[in-house]
């Protein structure tokens, strides 16, 4: 008797959630104890918590390519062409 209710349990249970995307609602700069920058990525949907990347002091042209990688803004002095590599800003990342 217990197989058979298991098995209507199982008919009666609620479909796994599928996770919602995710999408970058905004990227917050502040100043990093080691003298460079921490960008934080907030989500459209509450399940993805926060990313954290940070930025040494002499990083300038990381941080610049992670806006221009994530936000699609332009950064003066960056070099035509000049993509930011993967690694650019993970060290940091929670």
């Amino acid at each position: 008797m217990a197989h058979g209710a298991r098995v209507q349990e199982a008919a009666t249970a609620a479909p796994a959630e599928k996770k919602m995307p995710k999408i970058l609602h905004h990227i917050e700069l502040t100043a990093a104890q080691n003298g460079g920058a921490m960008a934080e990525h907030s989500f459209t949907h509450y399940e993805h918590k926060p990313e954290v990347h940070v930025f040494g002091a002499n990083e300038g042209h990381k941080l610049a390519a992670h806006i221009e990688k994530h936000l699609g803004i332009k950064m003066p002095g960056r070099a035509e062409g000049t993509i930011a590599s993967p690694s650019d800003g993970e060290a940091g990342k929670e």
